[in-house]
Order: C-alpha cells, then structure tokens, then sequence
C-alpha cells in the first residue's frame, strides 16, 4: 500500500492541538488524502459485503438485530488491524503519528482498534461515556483518532463530545449492583448535555480525543451509513490493568520507538470494567443500561 502525505499544515496541527489540550478533543478535515480514503471505503465495503459468507464471523464482526437488504447487518468489524494488514498500516501513517506523538510522547502502540457501523435507518446509539473507565492503564498518556470512512453528520449518528470533560471526574460507569455497564447514567451524573459538540465532517476527516473526555452517539436516522475507524494509541510505557498480555503480540502493535520493560505510574483515579460479560463488545455492555440519553433525544424528537 502507498500511503501518501496531505496538504495539512504545521500551523493547523498547532491549532488542532491547542485545541485539544484546551477541549480534550480536536477535528482535522481532510488530514487523509483522496484517495486513501477511497481505499479505506473499498476495503471496508468489502469485508462488509463478505460477512455473511465468514464461517466464523462472530471472531471478527458484531451484528445489529435486523437485517440490510437480507443479509445480516454489521454492526462492527473488531480488530481491523488484524483482519487487514492495511489499516495497520494505517495506523502507522505519519500525519495521524504527528498528532498522537504531541499528546502520548514519542513512543506509541496501537492499543486497540474497531469499525463501528451506523447501517443507515439501523445503527444503534452508544451512551455517553468515558474511554479510560474501559480501558485503565498505568498512565493517561492515551489519545483515540476517530478516521470517518463515511462523511459524519447528526442525522447519521456522529459522534458527540463534552468539551472541557477530559478534565474530570471519572464519572461512574457501573449500575447499583456494581456490575459494569459501560455508561453514565445521566439522570443523576449531573451533566449540561446541552453543551455537546459534534464531531461532524467529510470523509477522511480525522477527529481525536482525550480517553476522559464524555462522549457518546445517536441513531442513525438517515439514509447513509456512517462508519468510523477507531484506532487507540498508548504510550509504550503505558501498561493495561484490565487485560493479560502476550508479550510479543504486545510489541508488534508497536506503531513508533522500540520495547521497553520500564513501565510509568501516574496516580490517576481508576476503576476496572468488571464484573461484566466477558469478551462483550460496548453495544451488549451497555444493553443493560436502564436510564439512556439517546434513545430518548431520538423518540422526542
């Protein structure tokens, strides 16, 4: 794959960052050429289309309870970078490392990766909620860039942030039985959801997010599907507290530096995603969430 750079400036990264520092969350439009993204869409549409003839579908993609056209609809591919060599590939692209390095440091793995799929008319909603209560490690150095396959709109169920939230607190994401459920409760968390941004751009546009800041989706209530590459960067000393690790599998996902044994502690408030179902994606976390936000938003309106 010929990955190719783009016309994104020095001073537009500048921007983009203050704004994230300032925000806990940045948009660059067009930060992936053309015709990267066009190969990124073919690649998806593709796997997509082959979903219903994998034998062993369930070990790479998550399905809505309908169907698209008679074919069961994907809901998300799960760990695309091992599905595809190329969103690895991806993952490495310097102009998304430009950025990740600025927040995380020099050193960086791909800590995780997925597609989420809004189908169109379909696309299940994601409750407000924050990436570190899924994912805690040693220190924050973290940061989730957000690449849209699809252009992302309201309608179509973009994603929406809390500015200001990466600040804190850790919000409570288990229910009152203690059993993680993978959202805030926003009856009682206290929160000016009125405030939410949008994530909203063309295809090819690449957002970023602190994993403190609040964020959450709606339906998809349009005629178009929206689709997002999440790729989850770490510092290499950062170390998962909620996963056991294969060391050389670990390393490979390496993205920039070299491994270390050297880990790095920084006294963050945590809490771990469990009791939970184990090996259950967000959408069947968060079935158990009583008290929802977007659901709601959806039939009121």
């Amino acid at each position: 794959m010929n990955i190719t750079s783009t016309n994104v400036t020095a001073e537009a990264f500048d921007t983009a960052f203050d704004h994230y520092q300032t925000h806990g969350y940045a948009i660059v439009p067009g930060l992936l050429d053309a015709g990267l993204t066009e190969a990124l869409r073919a690649l998806t549409d593709r796997l997509m289309d082959e979903a219903v003839g994998d034998e062993d579908r369930n070990a790479v993609f998550d399905f809505e309870g309908g169907l698209d056209g008679g074919k069961p609809t994907v809901q998300r591919i799960k760990k695309p970078h091992r599905v595809d060599p190329f969103y690895f590939e991806l993952a490495k692209h310097p102009v998304l490392l430009e950025f990740i390095q600025r927040v995380v440091g020099q050193g960086v793995r791909l800590n995780h990766s997925k597609i989420n799929v809004k189908a169109a008319r379909v696309g299940s909603s994601l409750e407000w909620h924050q990436d570190w209560a899924f994912a805690p490690h040693t220190n924050m150095s973290m940061c989730v860039a957000s690449v849209m396959i699809d252009d992302a709109y309201i309608e179509n169920g973009a994603m929406q942030v809390l500015p200001g939230s990466h600040k804190g607190p850790l919000y409570r994401h288990h229910d009152a039985h203690d059993r993680f459920v993978g959202a805030i409760d926003p009856s009682s968390a206290g929160l000016d959801f009125s405030s939410a941004r949008p994530l909203i751009g063309k295809a090819g546009t690449v957002a970023f997010h602190h994993p403190m800041t609040i964020h959450g989706s709606g339906l998809n209530r349009s005629g178009s599907p929206r689709r997002i590459l999440f790729l989850e960067y770490a510092a290499i000393d950062a170390w998962p507290l909620f996963y056991h690790v294969d060391w050389q599998e670990y390393n490979s996902r390496i993205v920039a530096g070299e491994p270390t044994s050297e880990v790095r502690v920084e006294p963050n408030r945590l809490t771990l995603p469990f009791p939970s179902e184990a090996g259950s994606s967000i959408y069947k976390t968060q079935s158990a969430v009583r008290s929802r936000f977007f659901d709601t938003v959806a039939n009121a309106s």
